[in-house]
């Protein structure tokens, strides 16, 4: 953003959701000793698997220089681990790994596994970019603890910030990664599920979101005694004291003393990190190296100004769709009326798109992420409710139509807000592919936030490169492969 860098102050598709009933996994027949899989997949399932190899060993080698390991205790041994059967993981833990196309651990798989899996079990806080594999290593965390009984016994529970975080959870990663553990059974606590009352959650991990969590909690449909391992996912967010600081801190103080706790995000600001500290109480650490660490090497980003672009940013918008070839994009705006203003706008012009915000009925929102993931819509219009963690495979492209902001508590001053731009962004260049994201900024105001954000996470570089405001031109400097 060189041209105005002085305003710097220094210079595999989920199914539908069905909530209602604890998801049992089928039992499976006994397998020969575990290997990585030589089976060849169908042709779909072969490519998505090259794909997550090849995207693990580039990360492999780009952070784990990254990384600091900060240990609780001085004595420890602990260091990181390069292949999962170094980890002696279960057989039926495993061979679900294998099956899901891993072969080998990502860098904060390498590091975060050998601390979460140790005997006696330890706390964890864990920073690692987006798309890195953290889902998957506090996911087999969860699993490996987790003794499948009858009736069953809620011995892990983790909490994420929205519904659609919840669902990828279990779809994508707890379910496949479970389906050798015969008899597992687990439910979403997600805003209109019922329970009656005198039953309980009838699940060995419950992974849901904070209210929802608290709520069954509070009415003792989840007995807290036997629960092994706490995750909060998201856990800046989830310890933001303007978002979900209050419950994660209620259902924390129900785990019992001995549960063990893991705590991932991309980001962790220092306040906020204080916090989770305090939280979690004695724990090991892995973090990013600095702020510049975080911003993913496989996304380009790049800046238009509109203000001069006949029918402004809204316009240009709908031209850049009617002129470039995307495959998948998402659009980041700032209010659910503009959300909605702009769906408009594309839908009557033709384009397959979906709007999402927290005004959409919980049913429509689960079909409407279905959809998207099957491709039968190509751009997905939404608010901060997606900027965070929700992983489709296709989307190689994100838009910025409003910067994003937020607002203090306590003073009512509106400031850049450099966590959800890293987390929105990081919705394309996941598994290490290539990916873009335009950001539209049409007065000072925007251009000044941009800047901001620029200089927060490059000072004095140019981490955000200025394009035309002409989207012929913008094609030339796409990475949409």
């Amino acid at each position: 953003m060189a041209s105005f860098a002085a305003t710097s102050p220094t210079a595999a598709s989920p199914q539908p959701v069905a909530p209602m009933a604890p998801v049992a996994v089928e039992p499976v027949a006994p397998a020969a000793p575990v290997v990585p899989p030589a089976v060849r997949a169908p042709p779909s399932e072969e490519m998505t698997n090259k794909l997550q190899k090849l995207a693990l060993e580039r990360q492999k080698i780009q952070l784990t220089d990254r990384l600091k390991v900060v240990q609780s205790n001085n004595s420890s041994h602990l260091s990181s681990m390069t292949t999962f059967q170094e980890m002696h993981l279960p057989e039926h833990l495993l061979k679900g790994v294998f099956q899901m196309g891993f072969e080998k651990p990502s860098a904060i798989q390498a590091y975060s596994l050998p601390r979460i899996l140790n005997e006696p079990p330890m706390n964890l806080i864990a920073q690692a970019q987006s798309g890195s594999g953290k889902t998957a290593a506090f996911v087999l965390g969860m699993l490996y603890r987790v003794t499948v009984d009858e009736p069953a016994t809620t011995q892990a529970i983790c909490v994420t910030p929205t519904r659609e975080l919840a669902v990828q959870i279990v779809h994508n990663c707890v379910a496949p990664m479970s389906v050798h553990m015969v008899g597992l059974r687990t439910r979403m606590g997600l805003a209109g599920e019922m329970i009656e009352r005198g039953q309980g959650v009838g699940a060995h991990i419950v992974v849901g979101t904070p209210g929802k969590v608290c709520d069954w909690l509070k009415k003792r449909f989840i007995d807290p005694r036997g629960v092994k391992v706490f995750v909060l996912d998201e856990a800046d967010e989830m310890c933001n004291e303007s978002s979900h600081r209050t419950n994660s801190l209620m259902i924390k103080k129900a785990m019992p003393p001995t549960c063990q706790c893991l705590f991932f995000s991309a980001t962790f600001p220092t306040d906020v990190l204080a916090f989770a500290e305090k939280l979690v109480g004695q724990a090991d650490k892995i973090l990013l190296q600095s702020d510049e660490e975080l911003v993913l090497d496989v996304i380009k980003q790049l800046w238009v100004d509109t203000s001069q672009y006949g029918g402004g940013k809204r316009q240009f918008l709908e031209d850049m769709y009617s002129l470039l070839e995307i495959g998948q994009s998402i659009v980041f705006v700032e209010t659910r009326n503009e959300a909605d203003e702009v769906h408009k706008t594309l839908t009557m012009n033709g384009y397959k798109c979906s709007v999402l915000h927290s005004k959409v009925e919980n049913s429509e929102r689960d079909q409407l992420m279905d959809s998207f993931r099957r491709q039968e819509t190509k751009v997905l219009i939404t608010t901060n409710v997606l900027a965070r963690g929700v992983d489709v495979d296709n989307v190689c492209l994100v838009v910025n139509y409003d910067m994003p902001r937020a607002k203090n508590p306590q003073t009512g001053v509106w400031t850049p807000d450099f966590e959800t731009y890293l987390h929105r962004i990081g919705r394309t260049g996941r598994f290490g592919r290539k990916g873009t994201a335009i950001n539209l900024v049409q007065d000072d105001n925007s251009k000044r936030t941009l800047a901001e954000i620029e200089h927060h996470f490059a000072p004095g570089k140019e981490m955000i490169q200025q394009c035309e405001a002409d989207p012929e031109v913008l094609a030339d400097q796409l990475e949409l492969a």
